[in-house]
């Protein structure tokens, strides 16, 4: 007797929708350090990243605690071809558009001109010339300008968007979650800091941004950014304050930008979800240099995220993130997207916090019908999949345990079969995809099982 498949209807409450999506992220987590695998599977869980898209790599104490850093050798030994290999193995890197690195890992790598581990990751493991990383002269792909007083600005976009673009030569840009080391935060506040991350999603904060200038060249050097993008923020609806004395007493700072050697972040200032703030000096990412903040206190504080250097920079601004970065965040991107859209050359870079974060999301609705919760190997199911939001959503995916099965166009039916599931349970994942630049995209997960498929016999 065959089974009779139970057909379920599936109606989701509004979610935040998200640019880059977490299905679209890997996690490197460091197996020699069980703070590392905690945060990074922690992280997994709440944002909904696919627990294939975790990869555990063994990289020894000695050379993640060097002072020198690690080499570009086993960098590409430990790091790099470890996690190209897992990732193909599991079939996830053919929609990853981003890392995402756990704590204990190294921030430096022994390059000509020293770059940190995230640059390496940026341009695939295959650094440009010393001279060029020294005096700022590569320009990201994924730069969205202006490059200087009157140059050309470009519109916001999200990763997808560049890797239609881009193809093949699509840099692949990281993050940290956070950083324990020396001058580093604790293992409570890097989690704290990643709740707060997702607790900003869809917010649209009535936060403001601060821009604080002075006389010290690491302010100056970026002074002539922010004209320009205060109008583009107040267009958008964002409040923002240039000033030049430091927010103090302030319960607002949805970002702060400054240029200064030491920063002391105040105690009494509240970092709503979502905040980035950072301070433009040369060691804010050298942790085992002993002078100037370092951005962890930015985190300590209760900012979502940070940005610094881990080598002097000769105050080159195009090292740091433009402000224009908050521009890129209020139409919608996520984090990780914003700053690297805001960053000329991310090479020397650290970047920490919560990439996902993003509190100028879009809030959708998903419907999806037609999945039952029993299926025979070999059947077919017809799904349709309808979102409803500001934006128009035209196109949807549909991922297996973490791999890209198929795809369809919203409010239209999509057989499915199980050909290419297996028997088993499975976690079917529908990504719904709006149009636009800034592709906003909601998901939701249902679970399904598989069954092998029953012969009916008919009695004599």
């Amino acid at each position: 007797m065959s089974i009779l498949l139970g057909l379920i209807v599936l109606f989701f409450t509004a979610s935040p929708a998200l640019a880059i999506g977490p299905h679209e992220l890997l996690i490197i987590a460091n197996s020699v350090y069980p703070d590392s695998v905690e945060i990074a599977e922690s992280y997994a869980r709440s944002r909904g990243v696919p627990e294939r898209n975790i990869v555990q790599l063994a990289v020894p104490t000695e050379i993640v605690e060097s002072r020198d850093g690690i080499s570009v050798e086993d960098f590409s030994r430990l790091i790099w071809h470890r996690a190209l290999r897992v990732a193909q193995d599991r079939k996830v890197d053919d929609h990853i558009l981003a890392w995402a690195y756990s704590v204990g890992f190294p921030t430096v790598i022994k390059t000509e001109h020293r770059m940190s581990i995230q640059g390496m990751t940026f341009v695939a493991n295959n650094p440009p010339s010393g001279e060029t990383v020294r005096a700022g002269r590569y320009e990201s792909p994924l730069f969205a300008g202006p490059d200087g007083v009157g140059m050309p600005a470009y519109s916001s976009q999200t990763f997808d968007a560049y890797k239609e673009w881009l193809g093949t030569d699509m840099p692949i840009p990281s993050m940290m979650l956070g950083y324990m080391g020396k001058n580093g935060n604790t293992k409570e506040t890097i989690l704290d800091c990643l709740r707060k991350g997702q607790q900003s999603d869809g917010l649209s904060p009535n936060g403001t941004v601060y821009f604080v200038i002075s006389g010290d060249i690491r302010s100056r050097c970026r002074e002539w950014q922010y004209a320009g993008v205060v109008q583009e923020l107040k267009q958008a609806g964002i409040v923002v304050e240039t000033t030049r004395r430091f927010p103090a007493t302030v319960s607002d700072i949805i970002g702060l930008m400054v240029g200064a050697a030491d920063v002391d972040p105040g105690e009494d200032n509240v970092y709503l979800p979502g905040a980035m703030a950072e301070h433009l000096t040369s060691l804010a990412a050298a942790f085992t240099s002993a002078t100037q903040t370092k951005l962890t206190a930015w985190i300590n504080a209760g900012a979502t995220a940070s940005a610094g250097l881990v080598v002097e920079p000769y105050s080159i601004w195009g090292k740091f993130p433009h402000a224009r970065f908050f521009v890129h965040y209020a139409a919608g991107c996520t984090m990780i997207e914003s700053f690297f859209q805001s960053v000329r050359c991310p090479l020397q870079i650290l970047l920490v916090g919560d990439p996902l974060a993003r509190p100028w999301g879009e809030i959708a609705e998903l419907t999806v019908l037609g999945v039952p919760a029993v299926m025979e190997a070999g059947a077919e199911m017809s799904v349709d999949v309808n979102c409803a939001g500001s934006n128009l959503y035209r196109r949807f995916k549909v991922l297996c345990d973490g791999r890209m099965m198929t795809e369809g166009y919203c409010g239209t039916s999509l057989a499915v079969s199980t050909d290419a599931i297996g028997p088993g349970d499975h976690m079917l994942r529908f990504v719904a995809y709006s149009t636009g630049d800034v592709r906003n995209q909601v998901f939701k997960d249902i679970r399904t099982t598989v069954i092998e498929r029953t012969i009916a016999s008919e009695k004599p």
